[in-house]
């Protein structure tokens, strides 16, 4: 990705929380640092979940 498309990414990102923000009405809070790490390592679990099942594994989840 070059320098342009990173700055306009960034720009869509901010210009569509706004939006959100505005439309819904809601107030603007920053994630903790530890909530933000969960979602990431949430979404890393899923990511390996679908790579394995695509590679024909059968995932089960143990609670």
């Amino acid at each position: 990705m070059g320098p342009q498309k990173a700055i306009h990414a960034t720009g869509n990102l901010i210009l569509r929380l706004c939006y959100h923000i505005l439309v819904n009405g809601i107030k603007y809070e920053e994630r903790e640092e530890e909530e933000y790490e969960k979602i990431l390592q949430k979404k890393k679990e899923n990511r390996m979940i679908k790579e394995l099942e695509k590679a024909g594994y059968k995932i089960e989840i143990a609670s």
